[in-house]
């Protein structure tokens, strides 16, 4: 369907044409400090990516076919919102597509004179908009949605403007009555964040949000108890620092956990049938990609989470959590490329609703975002019947003392941090000899194990033979353990493995005392 050209020419004229078409996007030119977005009353500054575009779509066959037919590098996705109309559950299903334009400019045997005016034809294409990288190199993408809070018996107010401006109110959110979401199309002479800047400029609403599309999230990177220096540590890599650890023995004297106590790993979704987790699993969990049930299992970052908190104890089997006789909930989300605020939001909203007491999140990043700021605040305030969610975030990997959103910006949060089996931060030079850092600063409450941590893997995974990671200098003992087997790996790093650690203890606090407020557990965690 696209014209193809046969000189290299054309790639000059298109590439100068994708600029303009930029720039008369009125996202005015590459000045980072003309971009922006507003949070809690702040403008959040943006920088266009001239590398990318994205489509809103209704449908992906024909575009595939195009794709196809002129060999463009795409990257597809669903996009799920499940909203209110007429008080009836309307499930709205869209699709999200980016081009990388630097990848099309290098195909010699690409020839296109003006990619964003064929695709302005097409009928299956909602909308063409911008993309933008934040000022730490996140990408961003941006859909046609944008997320409008209102304020008290705001509504007439909110569907008058909208009118005015010929932009769609598609519904009101499932979960959070006082945020509805909106769409423009490509009859609108504005894109998504443009209007959500519009509409909080005019005062009549509380807060505004373009609907962004997240590229990556994840935080990382009892046959095997031995190995579990964080639980137990014996010197298995210094014998220096016997004892560093989080004390789990004295803790199991007391409890090792209740299955009146519900801890929600809320990540690429777990294998709820590993033989290593499946008597701890409760329900069926939730997919906040779809906004359906049961959670899906989207990676396997979810399920070496899950075994931290709550792998089965003394079952002549692999490993055992932190809280082994805890329940666990698989909630999913994609992670690395298309999660939209709303979505992420969702999974915080079902947890609290369907009585889960703790949400480990293992991931994080990007700039803050309205709509999950509420949802979380909402699980801190309205959970456990008002006694208060434990919400867990993991502070990031990048050595730095930028804590990852949110944790960087909701203080309601425990903020996790690793350290190394020598009992200091993680970072590039610690006795472990992994080549990465923990984030940490003002807003981090407390470090846990957060490398060379043993737990459960996708079934069926390769495994790991430790002898390709061995640490004997200092006094550090070889691992012998078998890890060949494919259901569990022996180093899984990052904060993303320190967070469920603290989220396991939370969880066996609240079995010895479950009329604690969510307050009261996270100071007893930070004392």
């Amino acid at each position: 369907m696209f014209e193809k050209k046969k000189s290299l020419n054309h790639f000059i004229v298109w590439k100068m044409i994708m600029v303009i078409t930029l720039l008369n996007w009125s996202v005015v030119g590459i000045n980072a400090q003309s971009v922006y977005y507003y949070y809690n009353q702040e403008k959040i500054y943006l920088n266009v990516d001239n590398n990318r575009i994205a489509l809103s779509l209704k449908d992906t066959t024909l575009l595939k076919n195009d794709v196809a037919n002129n060999q463009l590098v795409f990257n597809f996705s669903e996009n799920v919102s499940v909203v209110y109309t007429q008080k009836q559950v309307t499930t709205v299903r869209n699709f999200y597509s980016e081009i990388d334009l630097t990848t099309a400019i290098n195909t010699n045997s690409l020839q296109i004179t003006s990619l964003t005016s064929t695709l302005n034809t097409l009928s299956y294409i909602d909308k063409i908009s911008p993309c933008f990288t934040t000022n730490t190199g996140k990408k961003l993408g941006l859909t046609n949605k944008f997320y409008v809070k209102i304020k008290p018996n705001g509504e007439q107010a909110l569907y008058s403007y909208a009118s005015t401006k010929n932009v769609q109110v598609v519904g009101r959110h499932r979960y959070m009555n006082n945020w509805y979401i909106l769409s423009c199309n490509k009859n609108n002479s504005k894109n998504a964040l443009e209007y959500a800047n519009m509409f909080y400029e005019t005062g009549l609403f509380l807060a505004t949000e373009p609907e962004f599309i997240y590229h990556d999230l994840v935080a990382t990177n009892d046959t095997y108890y031995n190995d579990q220096w964080g639980l137990n540590n014996t010197g298995q890599y210094h014998s220096d620092y016997v004892g560093l650890d989080i004390n789990i023995e004295d803790a199991w004297r007391i409890t090792k956990g209740s299955n009146n106590v519900k801890v929600a790993i809320y990540d690429h979704g777990f294998e709820m049938n590993h033989p290593d987790l499946r008597s701890n699993v409760y329900g069926i969990g939730f997919d906040a990609s779809t906004g359906t049930s049961p959670s899906q299992v989207r990676g396997s970052h979810g399920t070496a989470c899950a075994g931290i908190i709550g792998a089965i104890g003394n079952n002549n089997l692999g490993i055992v959590g932190v809280a082994p006789q805890t329940n666990i909930v698989s909630i999913s989300i994609r992670l690395v490329l298309s999660d939209t605020p709303e979505q992420l939001a969702s999974g915080f909203n079902w947890a609290w609703r369907n009585g889960v007491d703790v949400i480990s999140n293992s991931w994080g990043g990007y700039n803050p975002s309205s709509i999950i700021t509420d949802a979380i605040r909402e699980a801190v305030n309205n959970g456990r019947n008002g006694k208060g969610c434990i919400v867990v975030f993991a502070s990031g990997n990048e050595n730095n003392t930028q804590i990852r959103y949110p944790g960087s910006n909701i203080p309601e949060v425990l903020v996790v941090g690793a350290m190394s089996p020598c009992g200091e931060r993680k970072n590039p030079s610690s006795c472990d000899g992994e080549w990465w850092g923990s984030c940490y600063g003002s807003q981090l409450d407390v470090v846990a194990p957060g490398v060379l941590i043993p737990t459960t893997d996708l079934q069926g995974n390769a495994g790991y033979n430790p002898n390709n990671h061995i640490h004997t200098e200092n006094g550090g003992n070889k691992i012998t353990s078998d890890y060949t087997n494919q259901d569990y790996t022996v180093w899984f790093n990052g904060t993303s493995a320190a967070c469920p650690h603290v989220a396991g203890v939370a969880a066996l606090i609240l079995s010895v005392n479950p009329n604690l407020t969510g307050q009261q557990v996270r100071d007893i965690i930070e004392k």
